[in-house]
């Protein structure tokens, strides 16, 4: 995001740098003001397309073009900040953030360190289990790592153009430039292929084309083109590209201000941002009032520091909650935006600027080595902590495999018929700690050798994780989404203790519905395969019993464009004129159970709906790891929130009436009459915000059993 020594300073080019940044970090401290501040990051790339362009062009011009000069200079202008703040970052998080979050903050500071952050965070994107991994400080990162692999590559590209200009300018041009023809075509030709590639992947899987580098190149290619093309000066007067300029300003800022979270992004709309900066860089205005509110000293400082702004602002963000004990006000917003400035001055003084002064007589093989043995320290200490956090995470549930044979212990404290137990010995524990709850995962679906199918977003094929007595004339199958999933060591343990049969379908983020849940295109498409290939395997199956859960709520179900969610609505209304169908926008979401289990109860089945646990404190897992919280007492929900969500189940069994589908019900097992406990017997319920533990999960089996024992009697099993 900065210009090398040798390219010529442009005022125009550091006040947009001071742009781009400010939008920037306002977005981060203020989401909901600024709401396309993100835009700025495409500012950036513009930039560093056009300068790193423009200098190569020169340098290869003047026939002293190296790609390993220009490596060695990047890494000198880029690694010395970085590396610091990822290893005053290391520090903050082993001082100040919960063990909870180590592991993944960790791993992403040593992605970051690594250059590769995007591509780690594309990868959470798409993994349903990393889907509610909280912000690390260092998730700002990816914007560097998609730069650091455009200046691996854009320069090999130059050199091939510039090898097959110069052997045809030995048979066709005597000019030395003729290379400039063949490296423009390159690059036309990697900006179009990237652009329809971030068009077409942004409309199918957003969360994963926002992150990585081929739906981002084309923004560092289009101000690359500028490099080739001659500026407007020459055809222009400066009242014309004032114009221009103020033109350009107007496409960035109308972005930074009207898009969303809601905007397909990058895909088309980021053209906006980038056409705008691409406009300020080609009219390089020279009228008087353009350059000298360019030029002013606060916005030419901010210009010159907004690498450091951006690599400071983003930790400081994250870290500082933890350090103060409450969410960010406006007092501590204002504070860190000061810090931010007052870091970024200091590196830019006492760590950029040296490295810029004595840089000119170190060799590449001195700069590779030298980045490479301080990149290793700071990625090697993040692995520290790595390991680190895994050792106490195992210690952690360890520790809770010790207490789960307690008397009164989970849901033996609140058994669904029969009297509260309480054990004295259990008062104020929580185990597994809240801290590694979110490491508490159901067992078929941990470790390499025990995991079942179906995570895999764009994985249709319903094969089967296969539990219990292999032999037995019982066949039950646990059906569903993440909702279901959790439930599954349960099962595995009643299939154990009785005699059963059990076969898991789930697919996280998939409900078992005829209605489907609308996510990105690829998920959305493989959710409704999903759904259609598990019916006939049940079918197949020769099932006694289905049980199924999922999440409540009817957003999931409804597309995100308010047209189509009145196309659907308008399509209920419809299907109801036969009286079998509902007019209700959550009677719609309860058809889709109704047509399925209907399907099922008449091929000789039986089905059993587990309800939807309530809905915890959104932040349960930091309320418990407070400083000083009493797992006992505190962070509890009134039952009246807590169950507020819609669940279709409930209305979906009551309408279709039959006694081979029936409710599971525990809402009493984590709610007395007045409150929903987070912790219950000892036990820690949930390991996010609508997941149970498999500690606490497992507890309910003996209960789970008797449940759904009458319906296999009913089904003659």
């Amino acid at each position: 995001m900065k210009n090398d020594r040798r390219t010529p300073r442009r005022t125009d080019i550091q006040a947009l740098r001071a742009v781009a940044v400010m939008a920037v970090v306002l977005f981060h401290l203020w989401p909901n003001r600024l709401t396309g501040g993100y835009v700025g990051v495409d500012v950036f790339f513009v930039i560093s397309g056009f300068l790193i362009t423009s200098h190569l062009v020169r340098d290869a011009e003047a026939d002293r073009f190296s790609v390993t000069q220009f490596w060695s200079r990047r890494l000198l202008r880029l690694l010395p900040a970085s590396l610091v703040v990822l290893a005053t970052t290391v520090v903050g998080v082993w001082v100040l953030a919960p063990l909870q979050h180590w592991e993944q903050w960790f791993r992403e500071i040593a992605a970051s360190g690594l250059y590769v952050q995007n591509w780690v965070l594309a990868g959470d994107a798409v993994d349903y289990l990393g889907a509610e991994n909280l912000a690390s400080p260092v998730q700002h990162f990816w914007s560097l790592s998609a730069e650091e692999q455009f200046y691996l590559v854009w320069p090999l590209l130059i050199a091939l153009a510039v090898l097959i200009g110069r052997r045809r300018s030995r048979t066709h041009s005597p000019s030395p430039a003729s290379w400039r023809p063949v490296a423009a075509g390159l690059l036309a030709l990697v900006v179009v292929a990237s652009l329809a590639t971030s068009v077409v992947w942004t409309a199918s899987d957003q969360a994963y084309a926002y992150f990585i580098t081929p739906t981002r190149a084309w923004e560092f290619g289009a101000g690359a083109l500028l490099a080739f093309l001659p500026v407007a000066g020459r055809s222009l007067g400066p009242v014309a590209r004032g114009l221009l300029v103020w033109t350009g300003l107007a496409l960035i800022v109308v972005s930074s201000i009207t898009f969303t979270d809601a905007t397909p992004f990058p895909g088309a709309w980021a053209a906006i941002p980038v056409l705008g900066t691409a406009l300020v860089i080609w009219a390089q205005a020279t009228d008087r009032f353009t350059t000298r509110l360019a030029g002013l000293t606060p916005v030419q400082f901010l210009g010159d520091v907004s690498y450091a702004v951006y690599l400071w602002h983003w930790p400081l963000i994250v870290l500082v909650p933890y350090a103060v004990g409450h969410d960010l006000r406006l007092l501590d917003k204002l504070a860190i935006l000061t810090a931010t400035v007052l870091l970024a001055w200091a590196t830019r003084r006492w760590i950029e600027m040296p490295v810029l002064q004595y840089r000119q007589g170190l060799r590449p093989w001195a700069t590779f080595l030298g980045t490479a043995v301080a990149s290793s320290l700071v990625v090697g200490t993040a692995f520290v902590g790595l390991d680190s956090s895994g050792d106490r995470v195992r210690d952690e549930l360890a520790t809770a495999n010790e207490v789960k044979g307690s008397e009164c212990f989970g849901a033996h404290a609140r058994p669904p018929q029969g009297e509260a137990c309480t054990n004295t010995d259990l008062v104020g524990v929580a185990a597994p700690a809240p801290a590694v709850a979110a490491k508490d995962t159901p067992k078929p679906f941990s470790g390499s050798r025990n995991k079942c199918s179906g995570t895999a977003r764009a994985e249709a094929e319903p094969t089967a994780c296969e539990r219990g007595d292999r032999g037995s004339d019982v066949r039950i199958a646990l059906v569903g989404d993440s909702h279901a999933a959790h439930y599954s060591t349960a099962f595995v343990e009643a299939a154990k203790d009785n005699g059963w049969a059990l076969d898991i379908y789930v697919k996280p983020g998939c409900p078992f519905s005829d209605v489907m849940r609308v996510q990105d295109e690829v998920l959305t498409a493989a959710c409704i395969e999903w759904v259609d290939r598990t019916r006939q395997a049940l079918v197949d199956g020769d099932y006694d019993l289905v049980v199924t859960s999922q999440l409540s709520g009817v957003d999931w179900a409804l597309p995100a464009d308010r047209a189509a969610v009145d196309e659907q609505r308008d399509a209920a209304v419809e299907a109801a004129r036969d009286q079998t169908r509902s007019t209700t926008l959550e009677g719609y979401v309860e058809d889709g159970l109704i047509s399925i289990w209907a399907g099922l109860a008449d091929q000789g089945m039986s089905v059993a709906a587990i309800n939807d646990v309530p809905d915890p404190d959104p932040k349960v897992v930091e309320c418990l790891t407070a400083p000083g919280a009493d797992p006992t007492a505190d962070c509890r929900v009134p039952r009246a929130d807590a169950t507020r969500s819609f669940d279709p189940q409930p209305g979906a069994v009551e309408r279709l009436g039959r006694p081979d589908v029936t409710l599971i019900d525990f809402t009493d097992v984590y709610c007395d009459d007045r409150e929903c406990h987070p912790v219950i017997g000892g036990a820690t319920v949930y390991r996010d915000k609508d997941h149970l533990t498999d500690t606490f999960a497992g507890t309910l089996s003996p209960y789970l059993a008797e449940a759904i024992a009458p319906l296999l009697r009913r089904a003659g099993a």
